[in-house]
């Protein structure tokens, strides 16, 4: 069924209804219904998948500071091109800080996605470690699917130069967070 989905929301992100998923599952609607009560609750099934995707990716990588948050971000860039229009589509309408206090599945499974390299930015730019919150709220509003879908394909930048231009912003944000 998720499947199905996948290919559904992929390809009709913001026209899939249940009805479409089942039928490209070859279910019915009622047992499409038994699995997930909603489409919304599909999507989210989708969106954790994708978090634990690229969390799997960070943990992957031997890389730190700087460098794994790059190659986060270049990951996370990259998966914008497929995932993107499903996340956006279903994004939250409550604020990050908001998701993060109420322990919001989502939100803590981007923050298992990111804190490793969020923490290895601290580092590299030697600033304190409480500023994590921080760094999460900056890199939320920076990295948004909405943006990096903006900029890959209206503004027809490379991912690669999304990666730098969003990375080296992030940087000087929480460089001027830190400062007295």
């Amino acid at each position: 069924m998720l499947d199905a989905a996948t290919h559904v929301l992929r390809t009709e992100p913001t026209t899939a209804t249940m009805q479409s998923i089942a039928r490209k599952a070859a279910l019915s609607q009622a047992t499409a219904y038994r699995h997930f009560p909603s489409v919304e609750a599909l999507v989210t099934a989708y969106h954790e998948a994708v978090m634990r995707s690229l969390a799997e990716h960070g943990e992957r990588s031997r890389k730190r500071g700087k460098d794994l948050f790059e190659h986060q971000a270049l990951r996370w860039v990259k998966m914008q091109s497929l995932h993107g229009p499903v996340i956006v589509r279903f994004w939250s309408q409550r604020g990050f800080l908001e998701r993060l206090q109420s322990a919001d599945v989502m939100t803590v499974l981007s923050c298992a996605a990111w804190d490793r390299a969020l923490r290895g930015v601290l580092i590299d730019l030697a600033l304190p470690d409480t500023l994590l919150p921080v760094a999460r709220l900056v890199h939320n509003a920076l990295f948004d699917p909405r943006a990096i879908i903006d900029l890959t394909t209206t503004a027809g930048l490379p991912d690669e130069q999304v990666v730098r231009r969003l990375s080296d912003a992030f940087y000087g944000a929480l460089t001027g967070w830190g400062r007295p």
